[in-house]
C-alpha cells in the first residue's frame, strides 16, 4: 500500500470514529507533540516510548509546549483512542528500528521504538501493541524514512 503523504509520527489514515477525541490533563512540564503516543504518569498525560504493559491514552491529536504545561493539569491533550475492536483507528507510522520493513512483518504486533515510531523487532507478548496490516517501502517512503512505513492499528494481546 502506497501512502499519499509521509509524516515523522503516527498519522491517522482512517476517519476519526464517533467516540472522537478524549482529553486528558498533561503532567507538569511535559511537551506533547502531534501524532506521538501518550500514556499516563500519576494520572497525568505524557509522551511514552513503550505501549506494552503501559496505561496508554492514545495518539496525540493536539499539542502543547513544556512551558504551557506550567503545572499538572494546566493544559489538556486531545487523544485519538487506540482500543481494539470494530472501528479501530488505522495509522501510518515510520519504522525506526531495526531494518527495512518487509512483507513478513504483516500480521505481527510490535512495540514502539520512540513516541512516534515502531520497532519491528520488538514483538508484544502482553498488553497493547501495533498490529501491522500493510507496509510502504516505495521509493518515496524510503526517501522519507530509511526503514519504510507500517500501516496498521493498535491491538491488545491478552495473556494466554
Amino acid at each position: 500500500m502506497k501512502l499519499e503523504r509521509y509524516f515523522n509520527r503516527f498519522h491517522l489514515i482512517s476517519a476519526l470514529n464517533v467516540q472522537g477525541l478524549i482529553y486528558y490533563p498533561v503532567a507538569n512540564g511535559q511537551a506533547i507533540r502531534l501524532g506521538y503516543a501518550v500514556g499516563f504518569s500519576s494520572g497525568y498525560a505524557q509522551e511514552i516510548t513503550t505501549i506494552q504493559a503501559v496505561a496508554q491514552a492514545g495518539i496525540a491529536a493536539t499539542a502543547n509546549t513544556a512551558a504551557e504545561a506550567s503545572s499538572a493539569g494546566a493544559v489538556t491533550v486531545g487523544c485519538i483512542p487506540v482500543g481494539s475492536g470494530i472501528g479501530t483507528h488505522r495509522f501510518a507510522v515510520p519504522v525506526e528500528a531495526n531494518a527495512l520493513i518487509t512483507q513478513a512483518a504483516v500480521g505481527t504486533i510490535v512495540d514502539l521504538q520512540s513516541a512516534n515510531t515502531i520497532d519491528i523487532s520488538d514483538a508484544v507478548t502482553l498488553g497493547y501493541g501495533f498490529r501491522i496490516d500493510a507496509i510502504d517501502v516505495s521509493p518515496e517512503a524510503i526517501d522519507a524514512n530509511a526503514y519504510g512505513f507500517a500501516i496498521g492499528h493498535f491491538e491488545y494481546v491478552a495473556a494466554s
